[in-house]
């Protein structure tokens, strides 16, 4: 009995993130003693509570919408819970940098680019999406609600949507990507089923 009630205390623990354990929540005037990627001390200033999003000002006078991955080290930041809904609209595609080889001088480098814009997908209501590849070449397709044992990475980045038969005839998993930085926009990781690759997608004005 005694060993049951052990392993269901530490199964609850593994459950919640280190961080969050001791954590305070996150709330507007809460000073920071790291914020962000470089973790600069900063103040939250604005929020939007149903995103999950904090306006922080940095030290130096920047600001910048942050989301729970950039607040971890000081505060916890929950989203409000969100359906397959959320994924309905219009996104503005980014793919990011990637490396490859270049030969240079006659020599062979691995060698990381810039990252690109890419065409945008939209996501209709009815179960279907249409996806801009190029300016010759238009995916008409459907979408459906993944199960959250579908889901890479154990379904924690739950829920998600699938894109069949996408870009280059596969399948791409469709989940949320928190918001971003400068705008507080909604965004989108789309990724590959069966590769590592992936666009970060932004809501569309």
């Amino acid at each position: 009995m005694w060993a049951r009630a052990l392993c269901c205390l530490v199964g609850a623990l593994l459950a919640v993130p280190a961080w969050s354990q001791t954590l305070p929540s996150c709330a507007v005037g809460m000073r920071l003693a790291k914020a962000g990627a470089l973790n600069y001390p900063a103040t939250i200033v604005a929020a939007d509570l149903a995103k999950g999003a904090f306006q922080v000002r940095y030290d130096g006078g920047s600001t910048e919408w942050l989301t729970a991955v950039g607040l971890k080290n000081s505060c916890v930041a929950v989203a409000s819970a969100i359906d397959q809904s959320f994924f309905v609209g219009n996104w503005e595609m980014f793919v990011g940098p990637a490396p490859q080889h270049q030969v240079i001088g006659g020599d062979r480098y691995l060698v990381v680019g810039p990252g690109a814009v890419a065409p945008p997908l939209s996501i209709k209501q009815d179960g279907t999406y249409v996806w801009v590849i190029s300016s010759d070449r238009i995916i008409n397709g459907r979408w459906r609600r993944m199960a959250d044992n579908e889901l890479k990475y154990g379904g924690k980045n739950a829920p998600g949507i699938l894109l069949i038969r996408g870009h280059d005839g596969a399948d791409w998993q469709v989940t949320r990507a928190g918001v971003r930085a400068s705008d507080q926009r909604d965004q989108l990781s789309v990724e590959r089923m069966d590769l590592g690759l992936n666009f970060l997608a932004t809501r569309m004005r």
